[in-house]
């Protein structure tokens, strides 16, 4: 007896090469994932040993760079956009593709970009970008952006 083929569900888009994709952070809360713990992995050295002790939650004003744009975020992320990710050793070829991807929206402050935009700034192939981001399985909370708002 022949199965029906997996449909998706209606509304849905298969993503493309255009798809803007960012860290949805409430993925980490509803799948019982530490976001502080990884966050505190990516810190820089001297960091690393300045926020052991120190409450990763504490909400710190960050202004964005580009937009003059002024928000509240914890101090941890503050420190990898404004610090950790300016290091050489941040992104590096050895840095496993979704890690790597992570850390840039980390170090954009989590703007949306394209898997285009991603490849070009990673210096890695869209096509592999665009595949482990579709698949079934979300890593790291790596979604794409709703279009409902």
């Amino acid at each position: 007896m022949a199965t029906e083929p997996k449909r998706m569900p209606f509304g849905l888009k298969k993503p493309t090469l255009e798809t803007q994709y960012q860290i949805d952070y409430d993925w980490w809360e509803r799948s019982g994932k530490d976001l502080n713990i990884f966050l505190r992995s990516i810190l820089c050295d001297m960091h690393r040993e300045r926020f052991e002790d120190l409450d990763a939650d504490m909400m710190v004003d960050h202004v964005d760079p580009d937009t003059a744009e002024v928000r509240q975020v914890p101090g941890i992320m503050h420190t990898l956009i404004t610090h950790c990710s300016q290091q050489d050793d941040y992104i590096t070829p050895q840095t496993s593709l979704v890690n790597a991807i992570f850390r840039l929206f980390i170090a954009n402050g989590n703007a949306p970009l394209s898997i285009n935009e991603i490849s070009e700034e990673l210096n890695r192939p869209a096509s592999m970008i665009l595949r482990m981001l579709s698949g079934s399985r979300v890593i790291h909370g790596i979604r794409p952006v709703s279009s409902e708002g």
